[in-house]
């Protein structure tokens, strides 16, 4: 019973994860309020003992170790805090007959941690894991146009370039979209700094694909494309979204792989960092 407990709650997070948002402090959170209530709903039964409490744990631990940590390690303490949470949910019911004030502490304690790590290690350690700043010689490239003449296809002498490469099936893509749109917004009064999206068919794109998805969506940041992904290649990125930051003297700035909405400063950074350049 605790395994198919188990299994419920992993299938409720990951179906948040999907459908609402892929912000990890959601799927952080979700799981440990539905560990603790499962824990508390196994606890009242005589029939149980803390193997129940660990058995409800396997589905969640099996499957975020294998999907999550693998490329984010930092996010390990959602173990922690999701062993915690079924732990005190065991023995809630328990502690709450005998010793009140223990169980409420507990639970206190639980509430604290939670917000800790939800409210500044998650933001923090995320906006260290994606960015990366240098100052390197960009490769040559030419990106191909898909009808915007708005896009700049290469760097230009002077101006401040931002390139995010980007997939139209891919989740964290579009989560990021609002976030560059707002960021692009924020510094329209620059004239010197340019936003291009650029999509390509190594993400199972094509140009026309990609102008109807922009399209339907409204999304005003030019577009370009990156036929089998070369240029994306060219920068050193293996994965998406990625963003790259050029100088107006065709440097790389900055390097981002990668996107969670749980980076609550993505906004701010970004727009305090052009501004400095």
């Amino acid at each position: 019973m605790a395994l198919g407990l188990g299994a419920l709650a992993l299938a409720i997070v990951f179906a948040l994860t999907l459908t609402v948002s892929n912000d990890v402090r959601l799927m952080y959170a979700s799981g440990a309020l539905l560990l603790f209530g499962s824990a508390i709903w196994l606890g009242r039964r005589r029939d149980v003992d803390w193997l129940d409490a660990l058995l409800l744990c396997v589905p969640m631990f099996a499957v975020f170790g294998y999907s999550v940590l693998d490329t984010m390690p930092l996010l390990s303490p959602h173990l922690l805090l999701w062993s915690v949470a079924s732990g005190i949910g065991f023995v809630f019911l328990k502690a709450l007959h005998g010793k009140r004030g223990l169980a409420v502490g507990l639970v206190i304690v639980l509430l604290a941690s939670s917000i800790w790590y939800c409210g500044w290690y998650v933001p923090v350690r995320l906006a260290r894991l994606f960015k990366h700043f240098g100052n390197t010689s960009a490769p040559g490239f030419t990106l191909q146009s898909v009808g915007d003449r708005s896009a700049t296809l290469a760097p230009k002498p002077g101006k401040t370039l931002v390139i995010d490469f980007f997939s139209t099936t891919c989740v964290p893509c579009i989560a990021e979209l609002p976030e560059l749109s707002a960021v692009r917004a924020e510094l329209s009064q620059n004239r010197d700094i340019e936003f291009v999206l650029v999509a390509s068919d190594r993400g199972n794109d094509t140009p026309e694909r990609f102008r109807s998805f922009a399209q339907k969506r409204h999304i005003t940041i030019p577009l370009a494309f990156d036929p089998e992904g070369k240029v994306h290649a060219s920068f050193g990125f293996t994965g998406i979204p990625a963003l790259v930051v050029l100088d107006r003297n065709g440097k790389v700035r900055l390097t981002r792989t990668g996107y969670n909405a749980a980076e609550t400063t993505f906004r701010r950074d970004l727009v305090q960092f052009l501004k400095t350049l």
